[in-house]
């Protein structure tokens, strides 16, 4: 499962505040956003000194499910998203992929999340996700030491895994999600973060950052899961949706790589 751009777009301008989203820039923070509620969308971010960046994004221009609307802001001329009733009607589709992804729980949450980011400013979303994601040069050093927590953690889980008998859908995505976790972990933390970063990397995948943090989220889970009788198979599929779709094709970590064996560090 993975939302293509325009779903995205639309989902994103359905949860905001009056359908609409004030400029390309506070966009690209919102459909970023998305990533870190664990939703597979077909766009790829760089980094930029505003955090997550899609140069496509910014030269969006209005179709038959949303709208670019001119406004008036501090004197100078600036384009608004607006949603569309086509745009509307898309969401119910969109929100039938979700819920094979997320609970009620989940989707409040992300609604929540987006409504409430849409009435801040960009630079106000940025410095949210930097303080996320680490990007900052100078939080590097917890950068590296979120790269060594995951790998150190997945490693003992990894482990308690091969014990899991494979006795259901849930417990074999469970299986496979911990192991694709775990060499994932370590492809971030020996290639990825390995190199000190003085500036800013401003031809950074912003998935890096993205895997880096969403791995953290999920290791608490996983552990429980590792030890439940009764596996929560809902968010198994969330997360293994995620990591797996989220880049496929588009990552040299990733299933449709056909080197990936090399980069695989034991």
């Amino acid at each position: 499962m993975i939302l293509s751009k325009d779903e995205a777009i639309c989902l994103v301008l359905n949860l905001s505040r009056n359908n609409e989203v004030s400029s390309p820039t506070k966009l690209n923070k919102l459909l970023a956003r998305l990533n870190l509620h664990f939703i597979p969308i077909d766009i790829d971010f760089s980094l930029n000194k505003w955090g997550s960046f899609n140069a496509e994004l910014s030269e969006l221009e209005g179709d038959v499910l949303y709208e670019k609307d001119p406004y008036q802001w501090e004197g100078r001329t600036v384009e608004k998203f607006v949603l569309k009733p086509e745009g509307k009607k898309l969401f119910a589709k969109i929100k039938t992929k979700l819920d094979k992804i997320m609970t009620t729980d989940d989707f409040e949450r992300l609604r929540e999340d987006i409504a409430y980011l849409s009435t801040q400013s960009a630079s106000q979303i940025s410095g949210d996700e930097h303080k996320k994601l680490l990007v900052d040069i100078e939080d590097k050093f917890k950068l590296v030491q979120r790269a060594n927590f995951n790998t150190v953690e997945l490693l003992d889980l990894y482990s308690e895994s091969k014990e899991i008998p494979e006795d259901s859908i849930a417990t074999v995505r469970l299986k496979a999600l911990i192991e694709y976790c775990y060499y994932l972990s370590k492809f971030l933390k020996e290639i990825r973060f390995k190199r000190t970063m003085d500036e800013y990397d401003f031809d950074a995948y912003m998935f890096d950052y993205y895997f880096l943090y969403n791995i953290e989220i999920i290791i608490p889970f996983l552990k429980e899961q590792t030890a439940a009788k009764e596996k929560d198979a809902i968010h198994i599929n969330q997360y293994y949706q995620f990591i797996i779709n989220s880049v496929k094709g588009r990552y040299p970590f990733s299933l449709d790589n056909p080197d990936l064996k090399k980069l695989i560090i034991v």
